[in-house]
């Protein structure tokens, strides 16, 4: 069964729920199971993120960008990036991850203005991989130990540390930031646009010209887009947000298939069955049960 993880504002933005509100950080240790797939639909935020495979392989996106971490490999996702990532049917899967708002770095203004932000623009890298064998090895080393760490008091400092070790060290290996391309600033900004009409009106009846006029662009552009940064047409990832959509209601409230499936945008509660079992892998009053 597959179980995606879609905790998406009407924005196109993740909504990260912090423990403390007062300490901008989050960190987590995550297990799927080989019957239960792991999947997080495109989506951006202003936190920077770290994910760090324990065991199995993660696929990775980031700004259309595809990648495959394996265990004892990671990833940094800057902020505001597209990314989503995903385990292989069939596979287990354990993942560490660590997602950190920007201002928990902004020590001082001169720090802000000298490092933070160039490092967040546009203009620099969209991800930076971790792996074993190069300088990025002392940051995962920094994080695991962080894993390891049972809460006591002063914790909080110690991730404030490790933030601040792991952020001087990208600093020192990463090239200056280039003049980035105004042409490249503006797809991005017209993808999310995209996203965000589909995820308001995903219940609607809408055609690719809705879509690609919410992105001020043309169906050309629109559906290479969608091809670059989801591996989806337009139409695809419409249906793929109304099935997310569906199996949160099945989830979360008592509400009939035949409703759910006229709720989410579909003609008819066959049809809605028919896609939920080719995507999801089950049916919908089965992952009804399975999901109690």
């Amino acid at each position: 069964m597959t179980v995606v993880r879609d905790f998406i504002t009407s924005s196109g933005s993740q909504q990260v729920n912090y423990i403390n509100p007062m300490f901008l950080c989050f960190a987590d240790r995550s297990y799927c199971s080989a019957e239960t797939d792991y999947v997080m639909r495109e989506h951006w935020h202003e936190e920077i993120e770290y994910l760090i495979v324990i065991s199995g392989v993660m696929h990775c996106s980031v700004n259309g960008e595809k990648t495959d971490l394996h265990a004892g490999e990671g990833i940094m996702v800057n902020s505001k990036r597209i990314h989503a990532n995903a385990s292989p049917k069939g596979e287990s899967c354990e993942f560490f991850y660590v997602v950190m708002h920007p201002s928990c770095l902004a020590a001082s203004p001169y720090i802000e203005q000298k490092y933070l932000a160039p490092f967040l623009a546009k203009e620099n890298c969209d991800f930076i991989l971790l792996k074993k064998d190069d300088w990025t090895n002392e940051i995962m080393e920094d994080l695991l130990r962080m894993m390891k760490t049972e809460a006591k008091n002063g914790f909080e400092l110690e991730i404030i540390e490790c933030a601040y070790r792991s952020f001087r060290i990208i600093v020192q290996h990463m090239p200056p930031v280039t003049n980035a391309s105004p042409v490249s600033s503006v797809y991005d900004a017209s993808f999310k646009a995209m996203l965000s009409y589909i995820r308001d009106h995903y219940a609607e009846k809408i055609s690719l010209d809705d879509i690609a006029n919410a992105g001020s662009c043309g169906k050309t552009l629109c559906a290479r887009l969608f091809r670059r940064f989801t591996s989806e047409t337009p139409g695809q990832y419409l249906i793929r947000c109304r099935i997310t959509r569906g199996a949160e209601l099945l989830k979360t409230t008592d509400k009939s298939v035949t409703d759910i499936a006229y709720e989410t945008g579909f003609t008819s509660p066959s049809h809605f069955t028919q896609v939920f079992r080719q995507i999801m892998g089950t049916t919908p009053n089965r992952y009804r049960k399975e999901s109690v």
